[in-house]
């Protein structure tokens, strides 16, 4: 292949994706073979005119004994000979399980570590359309949906696909008319690998029996599906935030009943998206994922699963949360003394405020995350204590004259047993006199006789406030005084 073609092809690629900024800083990833040889050389020809620095790594596995050393001095020949800077770094990748993720996995380790160490923009990886091929098959019978259809993406977050336009066959013939050598890895021929039974047995097979141009048949298909996938995700984005309860790294809390209205491709989508926010990872959401899903949200009762990347899912009731940190305020948060003069107040996820008041306010405003009580001053014993809940706690709940174990209370009012730990309660040593969000006692109830009030205000921080518009109105001495 005529170099001054492929690097005209390579400039328009780049230029067509958006692939790279002027300025940026770029991580070559070099392994020595063909493929990672051409993208070094032709980037080395272009870094002038795109305005890039680069920089070289290449990881060596230390699998193939004197192989993998002789790998390592071909990439750091080349990188002298082209006059780019090379970083080598070793590892040791464990004999057991599957050898080929292991590797990659600490291969990307290396390439990240570098990147944060140097303050780089991009890490360039060199698959090109076979690999693209390769890939859409190989998702294809995993089941990956529309977005593992797209295959390799050209960008991926910090992750650059610039040879996605060239066969393995033409940058071979590039970098012979530009007198560059390549290493050969003996362990491509080896079909214990997946991918390499495809690129040895399978795709041979489909392009003489099938259609010999299948590899950039396979190649348009994962552009195409690529369009779609970045439609059904931009949707997906403004969906999610109609219907999410909170949205927010680390933790997306969903409405199921809005959730289950839409298809399954919208779900699944909506899903996946807010997988990507809680685990900051772009990828590896696949239909198994979903799937899961489904059959917890069918489920009966409270559920959990263990997703990939430390995100967790749990149905609770109404609501689907997915998160990579449990929630740790009640077992961390000591118990709060108040005293009769303190104003304001900040515990768990609340923030509380205390106003005496000599006369009943003739309007109870409350918005949803927002929360007001209006209870006797003189019935309560000062100071209280705000804490989390304990065994054997109990209290009697406004409108009944019997007492019931805090435990049973909130199982009749379907409080999610993972919320149970964090609901705040005010505890004047005699009573619990308000449990946050749920009921107050009717010890403290006012009445006819009520000379001095208590009017507390506890706002979450983790529910976003309605409009002042749809905020309800009550008045009046019953449990509607706490919405």
């Amino acid at each position: 292949m005529d170099i001054a073609v492929a690097l005209k092809r390579l400039t328009l690629d780049i230029s067509r994706n958006k692939l790279i900024d002027s300025g940026d800083k770029l991580i070559l990833g070099c392994s020595g073979g063909a493929d990672s040889n051409a993208m070094l050389y032709m980037f080395s020809r272009l870094r002038h005119s795109l305005n890039v620095s680069l920089l070289a790594v290449h990881v060596n596995h230390q699998l193939r004994g004197e192989d993998s050393t002789a790998d390592e001095l071909a990439v750091k020949q080349l990188c002298q000979k082209l006059n780019v800077p090379l970083i080598i770094r070793r590892v040791d990748v464990p004999k057991s399980g599957n050898l080929e993720s292991q590797a990659r996995s600490l291969r990307f380790g290396a390439f990240e570590q570098v990147m944060k160490s140097y303050s780089f923009h991009k890490i360039l990886l060199a698959h090109h359309r076979d690999d693209q091929a390769e890939t859409v098959l190989l998702n294809l019978f995993r089941g990956a949906g529309v977005g593992g259809m797209a295959g390799i993406k050209p960008k991926a977050g910090k992750i650059i696909h610039p040879m996605l336009g060239f066969t393995h066959q033409e940058l071979m013939d590039m970098l012979s008319a530009a007198s560059v050598t390549w290493q050969h890895d003996d362990s491509n021929l080896d079909n214990g690998f997946t991918r390499n039974r495809l690129r040895n047995d399978l795709i041979p097979k489909l392009k003489e029996d099938y259609n010999n141009a299948i590899t950039e048949r396979l190649a348009r298909q994962a552009e195409i599906f690529n369009q779609a996938d970045k439609i059904l995700l931009d949707r997906a984005k403004l969906q999610t935030k109609r219907i999410a309860m909170e949205y927010a790294p680390q933790r997306v809390v969903l409405e199921i009943p809005a959730l289950q209205r839409l298809s399954d491709i919208e779900q699944y989508y909506i899903l996946r998206q807010c997988f990507r926010l809680v685990s900051g990872v772009e990828t590896d959401f696949m239909t198994v994922h979903f799937e899961a899903i489904l059959d917890v949200l069918k489920s009966d009762g409270s559920k959990q699963l263990q997703l990939s990347h430390g995100v967790k899912l749990k149905k609770m009731y109404e609501e689907l949360h997915l998160y990579t940190k449990e929630d740790s305020t009640a077992q961390s948060e000591e118990e709060l003394e108040i005293d009769a003069d303190r104003a304001r107040a900040v515990y768990g996820d609340y923030r509380f405020t205390f106003k005496y008041l000599r006369v009943a306010p003739k309007d109870i405003f409350t918005d949803e995350g927002a929360i007001q009580v209006l209870i006797d001053a003189d019935k309560i014993n000062y100071p209280f204590k705000i804490r989390f809940r304990k065994p054997g706690d109990r209290f009697i709940p406004f409108g009944m004259k019997q007492f019931k174990r805090l435990k049973e209370f909130f199982i009749d009012e379907k409080v999610p047993k993972y919320d149970r730990e964090l609901v705040p309660i005010m505890d004047d040593g005699e009573k619990l006199f308000w449990i946050v969000g749920h009921r107050i006692d009717d010890r403290v109830r006012y009445d006819d006789t009520t000379s001095h009030y208590l009017l507390i205000k506890a706002e979450s921080t983790r529910i976003k406030p309605k409009r002042a518009a749809n905020r309800k109105k009550t008045r009046g001495n019953d449990e509607s005084d706490e919405l």
